[in-house]
């Protein structure tokens, strides 16, 4: 069973949304509502379609946008008109010359929807649709707050989907820091948009604990937990949880902050505190750790080394002449004409795939390490 199947065969059927029914991998929106939804889209229809303004940026908010058109495409006189609010796209790389387009964007113009690019609402005001004023707010991972003066235009103010279950991992990346954490299960969350503060609205609609399988990485989780978003926000329009007066559900998790992620910090390695488990999950869930290395008798020598494919080993697996200390490195020596490199952690060793030290190209970390042994340079040590 692959990681991402494994996110969901855990949810209780009992515990499945009204609207929502089992497919494959995971969940999709039920095409034939069962008669407890259909009554509810009877309900519907005695109100006002849906005028929505948007707001999104990353891949996250790009599959609920996706799923929000296809559901104003199955039934117009739910929602009747959707306009996007995207942030500015930015210039990255060396010497700022890439620009980096947001994803919401993309998707908005594959869609042909109305877009509007902006980087604060201070002096901005939302636009009225031809099918009349704007009526719904959505955000899904904005990185903006969206004022009460935008919420208050609206008839219905707005709501948000959050992969976390909230108060839980309240903040800008709740998906790194459940992994980082190592925590059991998360999900997702459907709240109303607080005019001041972030991701202190009310719960209108929460999943079951989705377990996070040991080795998910954080593409898999975030894909998994963007798909459960959107099924959950156009079940949440269907059933216009967000009229009042809301069906506030009491959530019984305790409130953490997630804020956003700092390379700087939650990226460097302290080889006597972590274990070689730990690195391994922090590496599959940012991309690549940092540390330094250099003489064992020159710190200020030591350079900036990124590390990238990091896989754990026990200490019974590695044979040493001598003890080690955290930081220390070995060339494990095999079969193939390159080896592992090995580095030992507070437990257990990494090996390490890629290296790459300042001023200079990333290379197998197997092969630099048998250069070393080779060239019989050092003492160095990764610290």
């Amino acid at each position: 069973m692959t990681p991402l199947a494994s996110l969901f065969r855990f949810w209780p059927r009992k515990n499945t949304p009204s609207g929502i029914r089992r497919s494959g991998l995971g969940y999709a929106v039920a095409s034939k509502p069962n008669r407890q939804f259909s009554q509810c889209r009877h309900f519907q229809h005695q109100h006002p379609p849906l005028r929505i303004l948007f707001c999104g940026s990353d891949h996250f908010s790009a599959t609920s946008l996706k799923a929000l058109y296809q559901e104003h495409k199955r039934d117009p006189r739910l929602i009747a008109s959707i306009d996007v609010v995207t942030r500015v796209d930015k210039r990255v790389g060396r010497g700022l010359k890439t620009i980096k387009e947001v994803p919401a964007k993309i998707a908005a113009e594959e869609l042909k929807l109305p877009l509007h690019e902006i980087d604060t609402f201070t002096g901005w005001h939302p636009p009225t649709p031809l099918t009349g004023p704007l009526n719904l707010i959505i955000a899904v991972s904005f990185g903006r707050r969206v004022p009460a003066r935008i919420l208050n235009y609206t008839l219905y103010g707005g709501i948000n989907v959050h992969p976390s279950l909230l108060p839980t991992y309240r903040g800008a990346a709740p998906i790194y820091h459940a992994l980082l954490d190592n925590a059991p299960f998360t999900g997702v969350t459907i709240q109303t948009l607080h005019p001041v503060l972030f991701d202190h609205g009310t719960i209108l609609s929460q999943s079951p604990e989705i377990p996070i399988p040991k080795g998910t990485d954080y593409q898999t989780l975030h894909d998994s937990l963007a798909i459960l978003g959107a099924q959950m926000l156009v079940h949440a329009c269907r059933s216009r949880l967000f009229q009042k007066p809301h069906h506030v559900i009491e959530s019984r998790y305790p409130p953490s902050e997630a804020p956003k992620i700092n390379p700087e910090y939650h990226a460097r390695i302290s080889w006597e505190r972590q274990t070689a488990e730990e690195l391994e999950r922090y590496c599959g869930t940012l991309g690549t750790l940092w540390c330094r290395l250099g003489p064992v008798d020159d710190p200020d020598r030591r350079k900036r080394v990124i590390l990238s494919q990091l896989t754990s080993w026990d200490d019974d697996k590695v044979n040493v002449d001598e003890p080690a200390q955290p930081g220390q490195w070995r060339y494990h020596e095999t079969g193939s004409k390159t080896g592992f490199l090995l580095i030992k952690c507070r437990a257990g060793w990494i090996e390490v795939s890629g290296i790459k030290i300042e001023g200079k190209t990333r290379t197998q970390g197997g092969e630099w390490a048998r250069s070393m042994t080779a060239n019989k340079r050092g003492p160095f040590v990764f610290t």
